[in-house]
This record gives C-alpha cells, sequence and structure tokens, in this order.
C-alpha cells in the first residue's frame, strides 16, 4: 500500500463514550509514534471540553495533539480530536487528507459522531482504516465499525471486562462487526503491531 502527499497508509480511528477519557489517555501513552499512520479521536465531550482534552493527550503521550478544525490537514505522526458539538469526517480533497468539520443535522444524536468518524474513514481509497470502539453506552460506532469492516479495514471493540460500560463494544459484538476483541490495556500494543505489520 502507498501512502499519498499525505504520508498515510493507515488511519486509526477511536471512539468512545462513558469511560471513555481515561481509556483513550491509557492508549495513547502506550502507543508509541508510527510511520505513515495517523490517530483521529471521537469521545462524546461537550465543546468545551475536547480542546482541553486534547491538550492533555498531547501533555501525557508521545503524539502531538490537537482539536480538529475544518479544513485541518492530516498528516502521518499526528493525533486529532473532535471537537464537541460537531460532527468530524476525514475527507481527501485534492490528494490532501482533511478534516471536515460540520454542524450536527437532527439525525446526529450523539456528538462528537463516532458513526460519522468511522464511517468517513472507511471510505479513504489507498488508505486502510483501522477502527477501535471502545466503553460506552447506547450505540454510537456500531454502523461505523461495519463500514470499516466492510471496506476490508479491522474493527476492534475492548473486551467487556475492561470497559466502563460496555453498551457500544458489546453491540458491535452481537451483530458479527468486529474482527478482534481486545482489552483495554493491550489495545496500543496490538494497533503498534498492525501498524508496524502494515508498512
Amino acid at each position: 500500500m502507498t501512502e499519498g502527499a499525505h504520508g498515510i497508509r493507515q488511519l486509526i480511528v477511536m471512539g468512545a463514550s462513558t469511560g471513555g477519557p481515561a481509556a483513550v489517555t491509557a492508549i495513547l501513552r502506550e502507543l508509541p509514534l508510527l510511520d505513515a499512520c495517523a490517530v483521529l479521536i471521537a469521545q462524546h465531550l461537550p465543546a468545551t471540553f475536547t480542546a482541553p482534552f486534547a491538550e492533555r493527550l498531547h501533555r501525557e503521550s508521545a503524539w502531538p495533539v490537537r482539536e480538529a478544525r475544518d479544513g485541518l490537514a492530516v498528516t502521518a505522526g499526528q493525533c486529532y480530536v473532535a471537537p464537541g458539538g460537531r460532527v468530524t469526517e476525514v475527507v481527501l480533497d485534492g490528494g490532501e487528507l482533511r478534516c471536515r468539520v460540520r454542524p450536527p443535522t437532527p439525525t446526529d444524536r450523539y456528538l462528537p459522531s463516532i458513526d460519522a468518524l468511522f464511517s468517513s474513514a472507511a471510505c479513504l481509497p489507498g488508505i486502510r482504516a483501522i477502527g477501535v470502539l471502545l466503553t460506552g453506552m447506547g450505540r454510537d460506532g456500531v454502523d461505523g465499525l461495519r463500514a470499516i469492516r466492510e471496506s476490508g479495514g479491522l474493527a476492534i471493540a475492548e473486551a467487556r471486562e475492561t470497559a466502563v460500560v460496555d453498551g457500544m463494544p458489546r453491540r458491535a459484538r452481537e451483530y458479527g462487526w468486529v474482527d478482534e476483541v481486545v482489552p483495554l490495556g493491550s489495545i496500543a500494543h496490538r494497533l503498534t503491531d498492525l501498524c508496524q505489520v502494515g508498512r
């Protein structure tokens, strides 16, 4: 697989709700910077909380982390947090990979939308999406994980025994839309292996 001007061959997208900030932080702390890979995170939080969350992740991990904004270029070795109260997707624009941040529609029940982020990542030609659905109630991210799996990406769900709330991962597992079930403490290691093998 060859990367375009954006330098990305694999895109890790993580989604979480209740219990997610601690889970995402734990993963990113253990995840080394990966060549030809970027990370995007949709964590259900109000708009005033996502920028501080991004700053915290930046301080506590090896990754440069920033809050996504509309039109922002997505580049390898960077991590982006979807802003609260909006819908964030990733799109190819003239060979560049960019964030598209838009107001929600009436069908966007949860914000930032995990389904929208995952589904957009599944549609990028030449880029393998790796979806990681973490702790949270409800079903946001379930359909997006299915889209990733059906497009040839890899769908990972957090294991029941480590999820603070096993709602979203459980539904994805029950529907059969998960390739791997991984406990929280092993997710960073698994992602590292996947991205290194994909070089």
